[in-house]
């Protein structure tokens, strides 16, 4: 293989233009040159002018290329940034809202703080005037607790001396029942020992109570109303009571009588009768009973429908006593001023002893032995 050392003409003239139009010449004068007939003494291949073209218009091409890529990227890098812009307005905008919405939030709380700061001072004020009346309700009750037992005591001794009291006068046992166990149960909430005596009293009180039997008062005032109607009725034994003797004007032999004989039997049974009422012979155990005279029979009468009227008014007040004293008063002036012999009286006593049987049904205890311990506890607390 043979070297050719020429140095090209182009290389030769400087000043001959280079690249692609000093190809195109020298090609053309190259032709030209050949269709003069004088062949060249050694032409280039062409091949290598043709590499040297295409590697001058690579770097034009990289760089169109990375000025399109720079470009590219430098938009699409332009178009983050303008979405990270507007990211960041919103959140910023978001951000002032937040803070606004905070800033609210802050001057409410900041307000409820001081509604609440002014709230609690008055209630610390409240609290200390609560605290202040609480000492004062404490010191009032150890005051009171030490008379707690008098006041009790004496609440007691009122409710017993009232129920004891209607008790004589209206003979109400259910309602001194509940006072009596109201008593107890207001002395057992204290729970005091001295008082234990008042308490066992009054179950006392109350078992008597519970065992008093029912008793029928219109029944038996009914009944003493009908012996005092009675009373009116009744004979005395000063009064006389003589039936008109019976003549018997027929004689012995009845038909065989003559005018005068008969008037004879007439007359002289007239006689016999008027001689019979002039003196009369009865047994008398009390001799002041013929000194009441016939028109003082009303005052006597009088006197023992006072005495019924007092054993009604002992009945209805439930007074067995006064009423057993009554009827035996009215008792003894039956027996003593009236006829013994007569009917109505012994229906009168009859009546008298149903009602004074049927009164002792009714008679009430009374409450004496709660009133005692209660008098005791009061003078063993009196004493110093």
């Amino acid at each position: 293989m043979t070297t050719d050392n020429r140095v090209p003409e182009s290389s030769q003239n400087p000043s001959a233009s280079t690249g692609p139009a000093a190809s195109n010449s020298t090609a053309t004068g190259g032709a030209s040159y050949g269709t003069a007939g004088v062949p060249p003494a050694w032409q280039p291949p062409e091949p290598p002018q043709k590499r040297r073209g295409s590697g001058a218009a690579l770097p034009w091409l990289l760089f169109v290329l990375v000025s399109a890529g720079a470009g590219i990227g430098g938009w699409s890098l332009n178009q983050k940034l303008d979405r990270v812009q507007q990211e960041m307005a919103r959140r910023q905008q978001a951000g002032d809202a937040q803070l606004m919405q905070a800033q609210v939030r802050t001057a409410q709380a900041l307000d409820n703080q001081r509604d609440l700061q002014n709230r609690l001072t008055s209630l610390e004020g409240r609290v200390s005037d609560s605290r202040s009346q609480q000492a004062a309700l404490e010191q009032l009750y150890q005051e009171l607790a030490h008379n707690r037992d008098e006041w009790v005591l004496a609440e007691t001794e009122q409710i017993v001396t009232s129920a004891n009291q209607q008790l004589q006068l209206t003979g109400n046992v259910r309602g001194a029942l509940i006072a009596l166990e109201g008593a107890d149960a207001r002395l057992a909430r204290t729970g005091a020992p001295q008082l234990a005596g008042v308490r066992d009293a009054l179950k006392k009180d109350i078992d008597r109570l519970k065992a008093v039997p029912a008793a029928d008062l219109p029944q038996l005032t009914g009944k003493l109303d009908q012996a005092i109607a009675m009373i009116d009725t009744l004979p005395l034994q000063a009064e006389e009571q003589r039936a008109a003797p019976k003549t018997d004007i027929s004689g012995p032999s009845g038909a065989g009588e003559t005018g005068w004989t008969a008037t004879w039997h007439r007359l002289s049974s007239e006689m016999l009768g008027s001689l019979k009422q002039l003196v009369q012979v009865r047994r008398l155990d009390d001799p002041d009973v013929m000194l009441v005279a016939p028109e003082q029979g009303a005052f006597l009468r009088a006197n023992l429908k006072l005495r019924l009227l007092n054993a009604r008014l002992a009945l209805l007040a439930r007074n067995a006593s006064a009423v057993h004293s009554d009827v035996l008063v009215a008792q003894a002036a039956l027996d003593k001023y009236f006829d013994a012999k007569s009917r109505r009286i012994a229906a009168v006593k009859t009546l008298l002893d149903q009602i004074d049987s049927g009164s002792r049904t009714i008679e009430l205890p009374t409450l004496d032995a709660s009133l005692t311990a209660i008098g005791q506890v009061k003078d063993v607390k009196e004493k110093p």
